[in-house]
């Protein structure tokens, strides 16, 4: 079973998860990888803005082959509202019920959402990677902050993305 650590109680008002996403910036590191990455796991999560019920899982791969190790998958309520820029704490806690069903700890994780690129430079990959101690990565389909310039055409281009004078992700082409 895949481990991580509780940095705090899920049951909060947003107003009170903002503070606590302010206090969780200061933790988050940019830092090279010391190590080459093994194992990576892609995780995701759906749900119905309107609806309590969450869907969530998580696949880890083997590089460079991308061989299908394992899967997981959770379905679960949530007790957050649904507030933009709050994703994660509506999120987080289905995540992490997936997490801990995994027998292979993946060596970094990818988010189908924010990482720095959010207001407060707590998306839910930055959230949920200092609370299982893994690095992380996020990748969304559309922009919370900052700005960038189109990439070129060809497939694997990309430009920086910057918010307030920090480069916070990078736009890429994928087709």
């Amino acid at each position: 079973m895949a481990r991580y650590q509780q940095l705090h109680d899920w049951t909060m008002t947003p107003r009170e998860a903002i503070e606590l996403q302010k206090n969780l910036r200061e933790r988050v590191r940019l830092q090279p990888l010391t190590e080459e990455i093994e194992t990576i796991a892609g995780a995701d999560i759906s749900f119905n803005k309107f609806e309590a019920t969450v869907y969530a899982g998580i696949v880890v791969l083997r590089l460079p082959t991308l061989e299908v190790v394992e899967e997981v998958g959770v379905v679960s309520e949530t007790r957050f509202p649904y507030v933009p820029g709050l994703l994660s704490f509506r999120e987080s806690p289905s995540v992490l019920e997936a997490w801990a069903k995994l027998k292979t700890e993946p060596d970094a994780v990818m988010f189908d959402g924010q990482g720095i690129a959010h207001p407060r430079r707590v998306g839910i990959a930055s959230h949920v990677g200092l609370i299982i101690n893994r690095p992380t990565l996020g990748c969304a389909k559309s922009v919370l902050v900052g700005k960038y310039e189109e990439p070129a055409r060809e497939r694997g281009a990309w430009t920086p993305l910057v918010d307030k004078g920090e480069t916070v992700g990078a736009a890429l082409r994928t087709k």
